[in-house]
């Protein structure tokens, strides 16, 4: 099954569920509704074009096992985010939580076989990859009903957004962008800094909830929203680009407006968090999940898999062989 059927089958899932449970936003927001999303169409097409960069056996079998577990997982996931929080909850996150921890596996493999001396798009896939891991814990926790050093049940699920969205799609697209545009430096300093702030963020919003200042967690965001807004403007950098068919001009620029206007609102909110509670009812914050998944995600995801189907096309079978091995 390929990725692209994988991505519409699990768009035409995620469809009939919003729409036959209604999935109003409640406590969470419309958090869920976008993490059943990222699980069901957009993590399909990142792990097809991240199977390119798999050098070592090892590495391959086990990003095989994750591809080939994947839909199953995000379908239970799905069903865990429209449970409320409890044991049937949780248990229904758990193969989401060991597709995620065997993600982070392969990238320790491959650390472990390449060390740092590899390309830098390959190191952002190997984080991206062990930021996984993270949600997929934070997501196990809030299905649980948990709620750890007295963070609020929708601060959970949020950090489960962050570390899947911000930490495990975002930097691969960083990393697309650096690859492609790998003569300049810019594009890989705003990757790594991208990459150093996911991690920051999460540790700057545990700084602030348990009373030790908001410094870091202003540093943290105002980073991360500096970073992803540079993402933003190289995705319409390669978009300019008259050499590029006309479809994936557009889902690159699309792509990139829209990665721009949420990193404005991240920023925005690290300065001014007050700002931002009161602008909820405005439909640029009260629509941020959705500008990120179906923007940001989606539509750099397609364009990305266009500019690279000759790699997409041979990967399956580098994998396969790897496993057979």
């Amino acid at each position: 099954m390929t990725a692209r059927i994988k991505a519409l089958g699990g768009g035409v899932v995620w469809g009939g569920v919003t729409v036959f449970f209604g999935w109003p936003p409640g406590e969470a927001g419309w958090t869920p509704m976008w993490l059943a999303f990222a699980a069901l169409v957009l993590v399909p097409l990142a792990l097809e074009l991240r199977s390119t960069v798999e050098s070592t056996a090892a590495g391959a079998r086990g990003f095989l096992w994750v591809v080939r577990a994947q839909v199953p997982a995000a379908v239970a996931l799905t069903v865990a985010l429209l449970l409320p929080p409890g044991l049937w909850a949780a248990s229904a996150a758990l193969p989401w939580l060991a597709c995620t921890l065997g993600l982070a596996a392969v990238a320790l493999v491959r650390l472990k076989a390449g060390g740092l001396r590899r390309s830098l798009d390959g190191l952002g896939a190997d984080a991206s990859f062990i930021f996984a891991a993270g949600g997929g814990v934070a997501l196990v926790v809030d299905r649980a009903g948990y709620v750890p050093w007295g963070f609020g049940a929708s601060q959970v699920l949020a950090s489960a957004w962050h570390l899947h969205f911000a930490g495990l799609l975002l930097p691969l697209l960083a990393g697309f962008t650096q690859r492609e545009l790998f003569f300049w430096r810019f594009p890989a300093r705003a990757a790594i800094g991208l990459i150093l702030a996911v991690p920051a963020v999460v540790f700057g919003g545990m700084a602030a909830q348990r009373g030790w200042g908001l410094s870091l967690a202003t540093a943290a965001g105002m980073g991360f929203g500096l970073a992803g807004m540079a993402i933003a403007v190289l995705h319409v950098r390669i978009a300019l680009e008259s050499r590029r068919p006309r479809i994936t001009r557009i889902g690159l620029g699309l792509a990139g407006t829209a990665l721009f206007m949420s990193m404005v609102v991240t920023a925005l909110n690290a300065l001014v968090p007050s700002a931002i509670a009161e602008m909820g009812r405005f439909p640029l914050v009260a629509w941020h999940g959705g500008l990120d998944a179906l923007g940001v995600g989606l539509g750099g995801f397609l364009a990305w898999r266009r500019m690279s189907v000759p790699l997409v096309h041979g990967a399956v079978t580098v994998a396969s062989s790897s496993d057979s091995q």
